[in-house]
C-alpha cells in the first residue's frame, strides 16, 4: 500500500473513532480498542487530533452535534449511530432537521429535481420548463390562467403564446406574467430574480398567486432585462443583464465575473449535497471570476478556495467547510 493510501486509511479510521466516541454509546471495550489503535503509531495520534479539532469546528457550526462523550461502563452493544463511519452521525442529525420541510415540499410539488440535477418538463398547454438544481414546481392551470408556482430553486419557462390565458409564475409572494415569452425565475432563500430571454413579461407583487394583474404598477421586462424582489416586497428597478452569464446554467455552466467570493461559494453550494460553510469570512467580498461546470461543483469550490489561500475540508454527504 502506498503512502497516500495509508494516510487516507488512517484519516478515515481516525474520523470513525471520533464519531464513535462522540455517539455516547461507546463501551469500555471500545475505549480500550481506541487507546490501542492510538498508541500503535504517532500517525494515528496526529490524525485523531486533526479529526477531533475538525469535529469541534463542526459542533460550533451545528450545535446539535453530540460532543465527545466519555465512554460508558458495561458491555452494552454499540448503537447504529456509533458504528456509522465518516461523519454519518452528524449526517443523521442534519437530515432530521431538514426532513419536515422536505416532506412538505414533496407533498406540494408536481415536478422537482434533486441537488445537482436538471430536468425538462412538458406542461399541459404545450409550454415547457427546465428545472435547475434542487427546484420544485406545482401546477395550477385553470380556465383563463396558466399558473405555475415555483416552490423553490430556479427554472426557465418557455411559455407558449396565448393571449386568452396568460402564463404566470408565482414565487415568494410575487408574480411574473406573460402572454408568451422565455424567462427564468429564481427563488432562493428570501430573494427572487426574474430574467427575460425572449419576449416580454410583467412582474408584480406582493400579491396572491391568482390575483389579477394590476393595470399599473407592474415592472415590465424585455429580453435581456432582469428584476429582483424580496419575499413580501415589490419588485425593484429593471436592470440590463448578460444572458450568457445569467442563464449559463442551461448549458451546465456557472459563470462568475467579479462576483464576491462568499456569493460565488453560496451559488456553487446549490449544486452539492453537503452544506457549505465559509468559516473564514476575511475574503468574503473579494471578487472572483471563472467558468465552472455544474457537474464538477465540488472541484469548483476547491479551486475557488485555493484562489483565496483557504483550506477546504469535507465530510462526504454532510458538510464542506472553507477556511
Amino acid at each position: 500500500m502506498d503512502t497516500d493510501d495509508t494516510e487516507t486509511r488512517i484519516t478515515k479510521d481516525a474520523r470513525d473513532w471520533v464519531v464513535r466516541l462522540a455517539s455516547g454509546t461507546a463501551t469500555e471495550a471500545d475505549l480500550a480498542a481506541f487507546r490501542a489503535w492510538q498508541a500503535a503509531s504517532p500517525a494515528h495520534d496526529r490524525a485523531f487530533a486533526r479529526e477531533r479539532a475538525f469535529w469541534r469546528q463542526l459542533q460550533a457550526l451545528a450545535p446539535e452535534t453530540p460532543s465527545i462523550a466519555t465512554a460508558r461502563s458495561g458491555r452494552r452493544s454499540i448503537g447504529r449511530r456509533a458504528v456509522l463511519g465518516g461523519g454519518a452521525a452528524l449526517a443523521a442529525g442534519v437530515a432530521g432537521v431538514a426532513l419536515a420541510p422536505r416532506l412538505a415540499l414533496l407533498w406540494r410539488a408536481d415536478h422537482r429535481t434533486g441537488i445537482g440535477e436538471q430536468a425538462r418538463v412538458a406542461l399541459p398547454d404545450g409550454s415547457a420548463v427546465l428545472l435547475n438544481t434542487d427546484s420544485a414546481i406545482a401546477l395550477g392551470f385553470r380556465p383563463g390562467l396558466r399558473l405555475v408556482a415555483l416552490l423553490q430553486g430556479e427554472a426557465l419557462f418557455e411559455a407558449r403564446r396565448d393571449a386568452a390565458a396568460p402564463f404566470r409564475v408565482a414565487a415568494l409572494g410575487g408574480n411574473t406574467e406573460t402572454e408568451g415569452a422565455v424567462f427564468a425565475v429564481r427563488a432562493v432563500e428570501e430573494d427572487a430574480t426574474v430574467t427575460v430571454a425572449e419576449g416580454r413579461a410583467g412582474v408584480f407583487g406582493p400579491a396572491a398567486a391568482a390575483a389579477p394583474m394590476p393595470p399599473a404598477g407592474a415592472v415590465d421586462l424585455a429580453a435581456g432585462q432582469q428584476a429582483r424582489y424580496r419575499e413580501g416586497s415589490a419588485p425593484g428597478r429593471v436592470a440590463a443583464v448578460d444572458l450568457g452569464a445569467a442563464l449559463a446554467w442551461r448549458a451546465g455552466r456557472i459563470v462568475f465575473d467579479g462576483k464576491p467570493f462568499a456569493e460565488a461559494v453560496a451559488e456553487l453550494g446549490r449544486y452539492v449535497p453537503e452544506r457549505v460553510v465559509l468559516a473564514d469570512r476575511g475574503r468574503a467580498a473579494e471578487p472572483v471570476g471563472g467558468v465552472f461546470s455544474i457537474r464538477e461543483a465540488q472541484a469548483a469550490l476547491a479551486a475557488l478556495a485555493e484562489t483565496q489561500g483557504l483550506p477546504l475540508r469535507r465530510v462526504p454527504g454532510v458538510l464542506i467547510v472553507i477556511g
